[in-house]
């Protein structure tokens, strides 16, 4: 893969795994608290050191994400950033044909893809999602703190754990699984995808 093209560099790379260990790191823990049955499949499992531990991996979350953008290539962060909330022309199509890029043939698909940019609108639309979702996990995990988990924002802070889980699952999914996506996962672990993948299914960007 050293011959394709660079798609994410080291610190785009390590602020997308800080997060989303530190992300994971927070469901994992957090989803026995929430979800009492969960309880006995982890031996000598205790409420109080759930919620220490719970509370551990949201400080390394946030320590970890923080301390990358800190010490990272701030501009390349920005311009990726503006790259994934930039709408072009061909996002609104794009997501039109969504459902059936999913089950399209290779061939299909490329027609399908032929005026998306570095990311597609799902990609740009899953980024949004995400950093808003977060952001508000965040706010509602800190708030309960001082009053308890009982409250408006404990109970908030349930209600969007489990509106984000499936979303993580898609990503997921097309991240490790999915033939057309799954490049994604190679070009996060050592930065760079194959020069025809970018040029066939992100044409605007890749290589013509």
């Amino acid at each position: 893969m050293s011959e394709g093209v660079l798609r994410f560099s080291v610190t785009e790379r390590a602020l997308h795994w800080a997060f989303a260990s530190g992300y994971l790191l927070l469901l994992a823990s957090g989803l026995p608290l929430m979800v009492p049955a969960l309880r006995g499949w982890i031996r000598g499992y205790s409420p109080l050191i759930g919620e220490r531990l719970h509370l551990a991996c949201g400080i390394f979350w946030v320590v970890a994400t923080l301390g990358v953008l800190a010490l990272g290539d701030r501009r390349r962060v920005g311009s990726t950033l503006g790259d994934m909330t930039t709408l072009e022309p061909g996002d609104g199509p794009w997501l039109r044909r969504f459902p059936r890029w999913l089950v399209a043939t290779a061939v299909e698909r490329a027609r399908l893809d032929r005026a998306v940019g570095r990311f597609n609108a799902g990609q740009k639309i899953n980024e949004v999602f995400t950093l808003v979702t977060a952001s508000l996990l965040l706010v509602t995990g800190v708030a309960p703190w001082p009053v308890g988990a009982d409250g408006l924002w404990g109970a908030a802070h349930r209600w969007l754990t489990v509106f984000v889980l499936i979303p993580i699952a898609g990503h997921i999914f097309l991240a490790a699984v999915h033939p057309s996506t799954r490049h994604v996962l190679t070009g996060m672990l050592d930065g760079r995808v194959g020069r025809e993948w970018a040029a066939t299914h992100h044409p605007r960007w890749g290589p013509q």
